[in-house]
């Protein structure tokens, strides 16, 4: 790709959507704000936390519940619990492989069932009954009609949009498809614009798909899952 990039967005990409294109789906409260709880479970917030960030923070999380925290350079008050860090990282996907693919099909609501028991079966990270909404999902089903691959857009930001939920069910690995599917949903990006991105863990298998594919590693970001004191 020709040009000058504007690779900013994706320092703070969970502000950056709930602050911009993904605006419909958030809630505020001073410098926090968080989707909308069957949307996805991010939250937006300074690096540098105040006293009254966390107050914030704790009254749309709720008593008891689970935030991650991005990069977060404060530690938590007393009282909140951590409960486990993962250590992600963020590609970006200037010139990366893409195509179209007529053989995937397009998921929405009504699929999120289905959707939902293939990411319980393989662990690609948080979807939620409404993360479908967040953007174009597409999937592959077989013969039967049974969905067995899938990926689909998550956040969304000036000039890029992240590929999410790649997951293939254990029968269909080896065949080529969160590729094929990787592609697709990086072609949809692309025609409507924009340029595609992606978080994974440090120690995904699936890091040596995405580079080979012309993904180019970004970041290396640390997510802090942390409790909110029931008390709050």
């Amino acid at each position: 790709m020709t040009g000058t990039v504007d690779l900013t967005p994706l320092d703070d990409p969970f502000t950056c959507a709930l602050t911009g294109r993904q605006e419909r789906f958030a809630r505020r409260r001073g410098r926090i704000s968080a989707f909308e709880p069957e949307v996805s479970v991010f939250f937006g917030h300074p690096r540098e936390m105040t006293d009254a960030d966390w107050v914030d923070m704790a009254a749309l999380a709720g008593p008891g519940n689970t935030v991650g925290l991005r990069d977060c350079r404060t530690p938590a008050p007393p009282g909140w619990r951590h409960v486990e860090t993962f250590d992600l990282v963020q590609y970006s996907g200037e010139d990366t492989e893409r195509r179209p693919d007529p053989e995937l099909v397009r998921l929405g609501p009504p699929d999120v069932a289905e959707m939902t028991e293939l990411v319980t079966l393989t662990k690609p990270g948080p979807f939620l009954p409404r993360t479908v909404e967040m953007g174009v999902y597409l999937g592959y089903r077989d013969g039967d009609g049974r969905l067995l691959a899938m990926a689909g857009q998550r956040l969304r930001l000036p000039g890029w949009v992240e590929i999410s939920a790649v997951c293939t069910h254990p029968e269909a690995r080896g065949r080529g498809l969160a590729r094929r599917l990787v592609a697709a949903v990086a072609q949809v990006i692309v025609d409507d614009g924009d340029l595609p991105f992606l978080h994974t863990t440090a120690e995904n298998p699936a890091r040596s798909l995405y580079e080979a594919m012309g993904f180019v590693l970004r970041s290396e970001v640390s997510l802090e899952i942390v409790r909110v004191p029931k008390g709050e």
